[in-house]
């Protein structure tokens, strides 16, 4: 089993970032589902998308892995998030 790391004061705030930030499409992709919402797919999946690099975003930041990291965030921005 692997132990977390202890993370510095700017990764804590990049993680609440990010964790805030998956909350927020997750709610977005919730109500838009429930409200049936005409929405193109690739639109849909774009969002699914930006939440599963949310996700992984934060693992590999627990796990310390700053190249997939940087690769996570920078896909991040090109997908207009601002972190």
């Amino acid at each position: 089993m692997k132990m977390s790391r202890k993370l510095t004061l700017e990764e804590e705030h990049l993680r609440v970032q990010l964790v805030t930030l998956e909350g927020r499409i997750r709610r977005k992709i919730w109500r838009i589902c429930v409200t049936n919402l005409k929405l193109p797919y690739e639109r849909l999946a774009a969002g699914r998308r930006l939440k599963e690099l949310c996700l992984l975003a934060i693992s590999v930041l627990d796990d310390g892995d700053s190249i997939k990291l940087a690769a996570c965030l920078r896909e991040l921005r090109d997908g207009g998030m601002p972190i």
